[in-house]
């Protein structure tokens, strides 16, 4: 998707120079890539006690053995 933005120059350097070699766009994607691992991981974080999980990996491994 091309896309025009108005980047702050001072924050394109910065960006840039914690990945050096990397062009702007493969800058700003790995960026992007970053704060979403990081936002997703932050989110079920704080799911975390709010979701009932059923612990079945003895019943897999009963079933592992039978096949």
């Amino acid at each position: 998707m091309r896309t025009t933005l108005d980047i702050d120059d001072e924050l394109m350097e910065a960006l840039l120079a914690r990945h050096p070699g990397a062009s702007k766009t493969e800058a700003v994607e790995r960026a992007i890539r970053e704060y979403l691992a990081a936002d997703a991981y932050e989110r079920a974080r704080k799911l975390r006690g709010r979701i009932d999980v059923e612990d079945v990996s003895a019943e897999l491994r009963r079933n592992d053995r039978r096949t």
